[in-house]
């Protein structure tokens, strides 16, 4: 026989928390840094910041005598930071400088190496008989690339 269990939901206080502490990830004191002075120039580190949140539920038949027999539930968060710039302000002035993420250009890098690849590949193998209608071709990819 199932046991009938009453399911308790999450107190209020508990979500307020959690929704104000990802409020509090997106402040503007996380996106600019502390700025730092040395010899007449400011340094102002910048950030990303980026919130995800999701959440879940779930249900199931009734029972016999009309009782819900499933559950479900959950949820998750989370967020991350990175830094993308310095704002430098001196007497000569004030510029902003970027923080390049060598992963990211060298990952970009290899897809876009890969794909260009992929199509040269496609573009060079003989055509199949039959299929010379399908087929990709230079002259097909010019026309494409004219229009």
């Amino acid at each position: 026989m199932i046991e009938e269990k009453i399911a308790q939901s999450p107190a209020p206080n508990s979500v307020e928390q959690v929704l104000g502490q990802i409020a509090n990830a997106a402040r503007v004191d996380n996106v600019f840094g502390q700025p730092i002075e040395r010899e007449g120039t400011i340094v102002i580190p910048c950030a990303e910041i980026a919130v995800g949140l999701g959440m879940g539920t779930g249900s199931g038949p009734a029972d016999e005598q009309g009782r819900p027999t499933g559950s479900g539930g959950g949820g998750g968060g989370g967020s991350r930071g990175r830094p993308i710039a310095v704002i430098v302000m001196s007497k000569d002035g004030v510029r902003v400088e970027p923080v390049l993420d060598l992963t990211k250009i060298v990952l970009a890098m290899f897809t876009t190496g890969a794909f260009v690849l992929l199509w040269i590949g496609r573009l060079m193998r003989p055509m199949r008989p039959g299929r010379s209608d399908k087929a990709p071709s230079l002259s097909r990819l010019k026309k494409v690339i004219e229009s």
